[in-house]
């Protein structure tokens, strides 16, 4: 083993023809052995982040959602991720208040009649509540899909009209410019998550640029400006989408971009599309439902379940169990599902389960984009 450049007293087997060496610097290895604990469990909790980032870890094997097979029995099986993990206690509970013979209950015989009024009504404000709020899942999804397409527009724009050499090769400067540019998007591109998911939050702070720099998502100098600002942590952002049109002007002057009117419109224009697009994500979960609305609808689903077992026990006796089950499943299980709909970043953690986002697939693929088309325009056949 090596330490501090000398050799010291340890022996490494490896049974494998090839090995990883990895190596820190001294003083970064001395600060990690005197942090305290909560200083690592922090450290830990944002390298978890940064691994669903790069793509070492996924929550869905790489899907941005999780994913589903047609077929009635695969469906059948599934547990994990559906309404049944938030919905089958109630159910439980409504279930058993039917399993004993209670004689007061047939004496309610009309409440009967008043719970049919209720049930029409029941459906048709969860139906629509439902489709509501799926339309605003749809929105958010459409709106960051938006926000990585225009980066990867910007980034297609600069490819195809930097200078290039007379055999078609990109120049050095151009090379230079391209990666600087790409290198800012990535970083924007995780800043505005981060300011957005409070799962990424974490991201943000002092720790989590210190660990983003060492895990080589920025550089020092990077950091240094981010801290420096006078913006909160979720607008940090902000400065790198600022960094990338800087950039691109200063290609313009040294001639690295071409200065055309043309070229110079089509930036400005997608720069200002990814804007208003990062801008209408925020807008959308601000104002993503009144709540008087889902106040309302939790309060007619749950005198609905409430009464549901008296009403069906006076007609149906013991029988009445599988029906109450039903109804005290889908309904509560619509709402529910209509709720984690209006939460599709998870900010507010609605149950353990509950069906989000994979932020890290848009995050990974952006990445990817802000590198392809420097690499795949580096040469050309003309």
């Amino acid at each position: 083993g090596v330490l501090y450049d000398e050799q010291r007293a340890a022996t490494i087997s490896v049974k494998s023809e090839e090995v990883t060496y990895y190596q820190i610097p001294g003083e970064i290895f001395k600060a990690t052995l005197n942090k305290p604990a909560e200083s690592l469990s922090t450290m830990q909790e944002v390298d978890a982040l940064i691994n669903q980032i790069t793509g070492t870890q996924a929550l869905y094997g790489g899907d941005i959602i999780l994913p589903y097979k047609p077929e009635r029995l695969w469906l059948w099986r599934q547990f994990s991720g559906t309404v049944l993990t938030i919905s089958i206690e109630t159910m439980v509970v409504s279930m058993l208040a039917c399993a004993k013979d209670l004689p007061f209950v047939q004496r309610l015989s009309q409440l009967h009649q008043i719970w049919d009024i209720q049930r029409a009504l029941t459906t048709f404000v969860l139906t629509f509540f439902v489709n509501q709020s799926f339309d605003f899942w749809k929105a958010v999804y459409q709106l960051g899909r938006d926000v990585q397409g225009k980066l990867n527009g910007f980034n297609l724009v600069l490819a195809t009209n930097v200078k290039r050499n007379e055999d078609g090769e990109l120049t050095p400067e151009s090379e230079a410019f391209l990666k600087d540019v790409g290198q800012f998007s990535r970083l924007f591109h995780v800043l505005m998550w981060a300011g957005k998911a409070k799962r990424f939050s974490i991201l943000t702070s002092p720790e989590g640029l210190q660990r983003m720099e060492s895990r080589g998502l920025m550089n020092e100098k990077q950091r240094l400006i981010l801290l420096d600002l006078k913006l909160t942590n979720d607008q940090l952002f902000i400065a790198p989408l600022e960094w990338m049109m800087i950039r691109s002007n200063r290609a313009v002057a040294e001639g690295t971009l071409d200065s055309d009117n043309a070229t110079k419109s089509t930036l400005l224009r997608e720069y200002m599309f990814l804007r208003n697009a990062y801008c209408a994500i925020s807008d959308k979960l601000d104002g993503r439902m009144p709540l008087a609305y889902v106040n309302f609808v939790q309060l007619l689903v749950d005198s609905f379940v409430l009464f549901t077992p008296i009403a069906l026990y006076a007609d149906l006796g013991e029988f009445s169990v599988l029906a109450v089950g039903l109804v005290s499943f889908f309904y509560p299980g619509l709402n529910n599902l209509a709720k984690i709909f209006l939460d599709p970043l998870n900010n507010e953690n609605f149950c353990e389960n509950s069906i989000f986002m994979d932020l890290g697939v848009l995050i990974r693929e952006t990445n990817g984009d802000s590198t392809k088309w420097r690499k795949s325009g580096t040469k050309v056949p003309f």
